[in-house]
């Protein structure tokens, strides 16, 4: 259990705080012989609460802002991704007096999320025709007020996935189309979506219909299954989930998976805390050992202005 003046601390606010909370009906407390005490595994339930609400609020269009959470917690969102899962785990490994509240999130309402204040920290990997580059473009598009700041995480390695044994001998997106095979697509706004229409386009199909681009798959994971499940034959996605359920990967290209925060939530303490785990020397040799990543340019900071 701890004391008001611990959980002040553990909160990173004034004692009095603590007090005005309580008085709210907001903070979990019991009061024992005239003093108040706190258990440590409600008040963090308290605090993951409060993120989600402000992830709630935000997708309804309400006014609740990072502003409104306690200063030792993240709020993280972006795009399902098995490094960055397994870099959040040991964020919490590491860091038990920080909290990180993540949601599923596409790159587009990622940076929507950062740039609102709903949100720390974003994952994005949009890719932008006209440049050929990855995120600047359309972060700096975003932020036409104030700078933003990306963080590379990794270069991911995106391919078409189909079934075993690869029976239609799929080669590419273009056999897709001559085979007219049904392919899983990912939800608008979403990196791989935005890979996969500009791939279509460069096939100049014109009035062709692709089967199967009417689904809007939030995850990866789903898109695999689809497939797996014989409700698609093909779908881009990364390599972790093709091999999990024992699908053909053909590798199409390189994407750069970044993080995306404002210049404000940059310096935020736990903002730090992460960006620290993204340049060290764990993750980098973390990534050699996963198939499909690269470190090339892992930790490289990129400051975006709004007239980039």
């Amino acid at each position: 259990m701890l004391t008001s003046r611990e959980v002040a601390a553990y909160l990173g606010i004034h004692e009095k705080q603590v007090y005005r909370l309580l008085r709210q009906g907001r903070l979990p407390g019991t009061r024992i012989t005239g003093r108040w005490v706190f258990s440590r595994r409600l008040v963090r339930e308290w605090i993951e609460a409060s993120s989600r609400e402000v992830l709630r609020q935000g997708q309804r269009g309400g006014e609740v802002t990072i502003h409104s959470v306690e200063p030792h917690h993240l709020i993280f969102v972006g795009a399902d991704d098995l490094l960055l899962q397994i870099l959040q785990r040991e964020f919490n490994r590491r860091h038990p007096a920080l909290l990180v509240t993540s949601a599923a999130m596409n790159s587009v309402a990622g940076i929507a999320a950062v740039r609102e204040r709903r949100a720390h920290v974003a994952g994005v990997h949009l890719l932008d025709p006209a440049s050929g580059e990855y995120n600047r473009p359309q972060v700096a598009a975003a932020f036409d007020r104030g700078r933003a700041m990306l963080v590379t995480l990794a270069h991911r390695q995106i391919g078409l996935m189909v079934p075993h044994g690869n029976p239609r001998g799929v080669a590419g997106l273009g056999d897709v189309i001559r085979l007219r095979l049904r392919l899983a697509s990912r939800e608008p706004g979403s990196g791989v979506r935005v890979l996969q229409d500009h791939l279509l386009r460069e096939l100049k199909l014109g009035k062709r219909r692709v089967a199967g681009t009417e689904l809007a798959l939030a995850t990866h994971l789903e898109v695999a299954t689809a497939i797996a499940e014989g409700r698609a034959d093909a779908g881009l996605g990364t390599l972790a989930p093709s091999r999990s359920l024992g699908l053909d990967f053909i590798p199409l290209i390189w994407e750069r998976y970044d993080l995306v925060t404002t210049d404000e939530a940059f310096y935020h303490r736990p903002t730090q805390a992460f960006f620290e785990m993204v340049k060290s020397d764990w993750l980098r040799q973390l990534i050699t050992t996963l198939p499909g990543y690269d470190a090339r340019q892992t930790g490289l900071l990129t400051v975006v202005q709004p007239d980039d």
